[in-house]
C-alpha cells in the first residue's frame, strides 16, 4: 500500500517537473511594448474596443499596424504616448458620450402596476413588458448605472439616468444593457437631442407621458440644416449629429419640450483686424445675423445669431470666433 503511494507520488513529481520545464522552455514571451501599453490603458475591460479586454487590445495594437485606437477611455496624451511606443501614428475616432433619450420622469409618466421584482431593468422588462405606462420609456431601475465601469451614469430621484459627461468615455456598455434601446452614443460636442424613442400615436402618447414626442414635425420644418431625420415606422425624428449645427431652433418650437439642450451654443463675434470683408459669412448665415460692406469688417447681430458656427467654418481668414474666445 505504502509502495503504491510512493510510486504514484513519484510519477506525479516527475510529471510536474516535466511540465514546469516545458512551461519555461516553450513559453511565449510577450512583446515588452504590450506590457507598457497595457499599463497606459484604463484596465476597465469594458469591451468597447471590440476585444476581450485591455490585454487583448494591447496585443492587437502591437501585432497589427492597421489597428486603430478603438479604446474610448484614453485621452489625447495617452494616444500620443502609445504612438511613440509603436513608432507610428494611431488613427483616433472622435470622442463619444452616452445620451439618454427619455424625459418621462416619475411625475411626468404614469405606471400600469407596481413592480416588486429585482432592481434590474432587464428583469422588469420581462414582467408584462415593464410597469411604465409608456412601453418605450425608461424603467429607471439603474441597470445602466450598475454596468457602467466609469461611474459616469446615475439614476436621479426622478427615476431618470443622468450622464456625467466628464467621466463618460463612450464605451457603450450602458447602450448594450438598456432593454428598451433608450441610450445611444453621440459625439461629445453634440448640442441638442430629441429625448424620446416612442412610436406611439399622439393620442396614445398624450395618455401615457406629458413630454413624449407627438410627431408634429415642427422641428423638421424649422431646421435650416436638414439635420433631423424622419423614419417611416412611426418613430420620433432623430437628430443627425453630423449635420446638426446646434442652432436650437428645434428646441424653441417643440410643443412638448422633448428636445433638450446639452449645452447653450455660444454666439460669434468678428475679429476686425482679421476680417477682409469678403462677405462669405453674410452669404452662409441662415439667420441674417451678419452684415457689412465689401472690403470692410463685418458685424454680427447677437440678437439674431443662434451660435450655429457655420460662419466660423467658412471664414477663410479665421476672423470669426465664439464669444469668449481670444
Amino acid at each position: 500500500m505504502l509502495y503504491a503511494v510512493f510510486v504514484i507520488g513519484g510519477v506525479g513529481f516527475v510529471a510536474a517537473l516535466v511540465l514546469g520545464v516545458a512551461a519555461v522552455t516553450f513559453a511565449v514571451r510577450p512583446d515588452p511594448r504590450e506590457v507598457e501599453i497595457l499599463d497606459l490603458l484604463p484596465g476597465a475591460n469594458c469591451g468597447a474596443c471590440g476585444y476581450a479586454g485591455c490585454a487583448a487590445f494591447a496585443h492587437a495594437l502591437v501585432e497589427d499596424p492597421d489597428t486603430p485606437m478603438a479604446c474610448t477611455a484614453v485621452d489625447a496624451d495617452t494616444v500620443q504616448r502609445i504612438s511613440l511606443l509603436l513608432g507610428r501614428e494611431i488613427e483616433v475616432a472622435g470622442p463619444m458620450v452616452a445620451s439618454v433619450r427619455c424625459m418621462g420622469s416619475r411625475d411626468r409618466a404614469g405606471f400600469r402596476f407596481s413592480y416588486l421584482g429585482p432592481r434590474d431593468c432587464r428583469a422588469a422588462q420581462l414582467v408584462a413588458g415593464g410597469a411604465k405606462a409608456c412601453v418605450y420609456g425608461c424603467l429607471g431601475l439603474g441597470t445602466c448605472e450598475e454596468v457602467c465601469p466609469f461611474d459616469a451614469i446615475h439614476v436621479g430621484v426622478d427615476g431618470l439616468p443622468r450622464v456625467v459627461v466628464d467621466r463618460c468615455t463612450g464605451c457603450g456598455t450602458c447602450v448594450d444593457a438598456c432593454p428598451r434601446g433608450i441610450i445611444r452614443l453621440v459625439p461629445r460636442d453634440s448640442v441638442v437631442e430629441i429625448r424620446c424613442v416612442s412610436s406611439d400615436s399622439p393620442r396614445v402618447m398624450k395618455g401615457t407621458c406629458d413630454v413624449g414626442c407627438i410627431k408634429c414635425m415642427l422641428c423638421v420644418g424649422v431646421c435650416p440644416f436638414d439635420a433631423i431625420d424622419v423614419s417611416s415606422d412611426g418613430m420620433p425624428p432623430v437628430i443627425d449629429q453630423g449635420r446638426c449645427h446646434g442652432c436650437s431652433l428645434c428646441v424653441d418650437v417643440c410643443p412638448r419640450g422633448v428636445i433638450d439642450l446639452y449645452m447653450v451654443p455660444r454666439k460669434v463675434s468678428i475679429v476686425e483686424d482679421r476680417c477682409i470683408g469678403c462677405s462669405i459669412c453674410e452669404q452662409v448665415c441662415p439667420f441674417d445675423a451678419i452684415s457689412g460692406e465689401p472690403r470692410r469688417p463685418y458685424v454680427v447681430d447677437l440678437d439674431r445669431c443662434r451660435g450655429c458656427g457655420l460662419c466660423v467654418e467658412k471664414c477663410p481668414k479665421d476672423a470669426i470666433v465664439r464669444v469668449g474666445d481670444a
